[in-house]
């Protein structure tokens, strides 16, 4: 088997891994969004710096007004409408009170893990495609 060969092989491998990554991605993400939650104020325990973002623990009513507590990970991001820091309020679901979340969008990470994983997979198909092409190219000429 030529080198061009197996490049394209690698191609079509990691075109398929990224399809499928993709699709994981989209319905986590679907999925993590589809959560119906509300807004629930919040006291702020403590709070840890950790890496990327702060490590909650907060305190919050369950909907028969009994406090729960919940520690939660908070990425700091600094995006338009996106509060920079604990707000004082929590996101839960009705249905499971103890599925809490700093942010309305849900438990995202895994979702956009994947979809960066995805991604890479696509740039690594890209790459290999090109370098397969390249190698199919030199090996045409006479020797």
């Amino acid at each position: 088997m030529s080198v061009s060969v197996v490049l394209a092989l690698a191609c079509v491998v990691l075109l398929v891994i990224a399809v499928l990554l993709a699709v994981v991605g989209f319905r986590r993400l679907r999925r993590a969004r589809g959560v119906r939650r509300v807004r629930v104020p919040a006291t702020l325990v403590s709070q840890t710096y950790a890496g990327a973002g702060d490590v909650l623990h907060v305190e919050y009513p369950a909907p028969d007004g009994t406090p729960l507590r919940a520690t939660i990970y908070m990425w700091l991001v600094n995006a338009p409408g996106v509060p920079y820091t604990f707000d004082g309020t929590v996101w839960v679901d009705p249905a499971d009170p103890t599925d809490v979340t700093p942010r309305r969008q849900g438990r995202t990470t895994w979702a956009t893990v994947t979809l960066i994983l995805a991604a890479i997979a696509l740039v690594g198909a890209i790459g290999t495609g090109i370098a397969s092409a390249v190698v199919a190219f030199a090996e045409s000429f006479p020797t």
